[in-house]
């Protein structure tokens, strides 16, 4: 059989129950002193005083956080100026002297507790006069510096153990603090990785959308356009027809290729002829032809760079040879900027019909994303002697 206990308070009501009992019973140590004592000194009345005070002032201790916040923002002053006033008159009316005293000790804990040390210093000295005061008044002045000694003593370990106990507890609550901000910025890394996986995740699946778009969805346009012909040729020219069927096989093994470099994320280990190279091999695919143009001295690119260019040169060429109705087309290439490098692929045919989107659709959407991934920009348009035309300009810091 187990037994069950109530859970804990929080530390800071735990802290407010300590105190209430440690002020409860100080209070009610005193009164029964006050029962017990054969020495009497003083008349009913005072007797009343002392309890009606006395019950008072341990409303007013025991009570004294609720109290303090109802009566506003100055409520522990007040409240605090109440008590000290109402133990000074008891102890004076009190018809019981020495052990009594002591129900002053309270109130300079809750000094040291709830004001800084200037006012804590002179609560304590006044309650300590009063203390001390009371014997002179009462018994004379011989009486005044043995009652200075056992209140000199009784206040010091009061003093002492209160500031230990406000030191530690204050550490409690610097570690408190420190955890609850250490739990905060932990949730808060939390969402953030969760925010950066699925931002990472985003990122490579519009990735290798691109990819399988640029790559795969070039090459079965090209190899469509050969099989369309070959398929035209067959009846009248075979040998041609044959040719054409060999290039798409060929193009088809290319695309395969392509497909594993890119499942590869783009590995860079892969050997990759250099640019102007690939972008005459891509030139040479397919219908209609194309010319290549070189301007300026060619030169190694980032490989995230040359890869973006021969992408943009792939997704030109793709839309010429499905959209544009052209019989011409040139890509060039310009290397005479030293920051950049600037890719133009244009045709001679029908160009965008007005009612199209400025966006252009998937293939161009990700090619601006490609391109701004790395600084650069994407224009394109009809140009004004006919056809269409588009411009990539990458910043290509030296390698």
């Amino acid at each position: 059989m187990s037994l069950a206990f109530p859970d804990c308070p929080p530390a800071a009501r735990r802290t407010e129950y300590y105190g209430a009992f440690a002020f409860g019973s100080v209070i009610l140590t005193c009164f029964l002193s006050f029962v017990v004592s054969r020495r009497i000194y003083g008349e009913e009345w005072q007797v009343a005083a002392t309890f009606t005070l006395g019950g008072l002032y341990a409303v007013l201790g025991i009570l004294g956080d609720s109290i303090s916040a109802r009566l506003g923002p100055h409520g522990r002053t007040i409240n605090f100026v109440a008590l000290c006033a109402i133990v000074t008159v008891m102890i004076f009316i009190s018809p019981v002297r020495g052990f009594f005293g002591i129900i002053v000790l309270p109130l300079v804990s809750q000094a040291i507790f709830d004001f800084n040390w200037k006012v804590a210093l002179a609560a304590g000295g006044g309650l300590f006069a009063a203390s001390v005061s009371v014997f002179g008044y009462y018994f004379g002045p011989r009486a005044i510096p043995e009652a200075a000694m056992s209140y000199t003593a009784a206040f010091a370990f009061t003093a002492a153990f209160t500031i230990i106990t406000k030191q530690a507890l204050n550490a409690r609550e610097r570690a408190e603090k420190l955890r609850r901000e250490l739990e905060g910025a932990n949730e808060k890394l939390r969402a953030y990785a969760a925010q950066a996986e699925e931002l990472a995740t985003t990122r490579e699946r519009n990735r290798l959308a691109r990819e399988i778009h640029d790559g795969v969805g070039h090459y079965l346009t090209v190899v469509k356009t050969q099989l369309d012909a070959a398929t035209a040729l067959f009846a009248t020219d075979p040998a041609l027809a044959r040719a054409n069927i060999d290039k798409a096989a060929r193009l088809t093994a290319e695309a395969l290729d392509d497909v594993r470099r890119s499942v590869g994320t783009l590995r860079t280990d892969a050997p990759r002829p250099p640019l102007p190279t690939a972008i005459q091999r891509l030139a040479a695919q397919g219908e209609p032809p194309a010319t290549v143009t070189i301007q300026g001295e060619p030169r190694a690119l980032e490989p995230a760079a040359e890869h973006a260019l021969f992408r943009a040169a792939q997704e030109g060429l793709t839309n010429i040879r499905k959209h544009a109705r052209a019989t011409h087309a040139l890509l060039a290439l310009d290397f005479r900027m030293p920051a950049c490098v600037r890719l133009e692929v244009s045709d001679n045919g029908c160009g965008r019909p007005a009612d199209a989107p400025e966006s252009g659709g998937f293939g161009l959407t990700g090619l601006r994303e490609r391109i701004a991934l790395l600084g650069g920009t994407v224009e394109c348009g009809n140009r004004l002697e006919g056809g269409f035309a588009l411009r990539i300009e990458l910043p290509t810091p030296p390698t």
